[in-house]
């Protein structure tokens, strides 16, 4: 009873990941933020600014006056610079609350869909766990077979 009370509060997000595109969509929803995962930053203020986030970002590459990286770009894993890729999906998380406002930090089910030779280490896992709870999750689960079926999939068989 308590669980089935507090899935009325807690939305949870399937988020794939690949080098070159983010997709955060809740589990049983059409919406997503389906965009390239770049972040712009303002690196002559006193402490960086976030200018942009997602395709915007992507569109300011050619700027002089602004940092614009892909947090999600490096040659062996799918994370390069944490602290942006947080803030990158801690904004596709966050773009969902005028559907449903979050009342509670969500449950995240993280989806590496590449990069993955040789499976996922123990430093990737804590990686992709560290990356949902400093972006809001409340828990994460990691996933690394197929893709989920998102209108179909019913969270609730995950393990809380």
């Amino acid at each position: 009873m308590i669980k089935s009370i507090r899935n009325i509060f807690v939305r949870t997000f399937y988020v794939q990941m690949w080098e070159n595109r983010l997709r955060v969509q809740p589990f049983g929803a059409c919406e997503a933020f389906d965009e390239k995962p770049f972040i712009a930053l303002n690196i002559h203020a006193k402490k960086p600014k976030i200018v942009a986030i997602g395709n915007a970002a992507y569109d300011l590459r050619a700027s002089t006056s602004l940092r614009v990286l892909n947090p999600f770009s490096h040659p062996r894993l799918l994370v390069a610079h944490f602290i942006e890729a947080e803030q990158v999906l801690s904004h596709a998380l966050r773009s969902h609350t005028q559907f449903k406002p979050m009342l509670t930090s969500p449950i995240v089910v993280m989806h590496p869909r590449e990069k993955l030779e040789g499976g996922v280490t123990g430093i990737e896992t804590r990686l992709y766990q560290e990356l949902a709870l400093g972006a809001g999750a409340w828990q994460v689960h990691l996933h690394t077979g197929d893709e989920l079926p998102i209108e179909t999939f019913n969270p609730n068989l995950i393990n809380h």
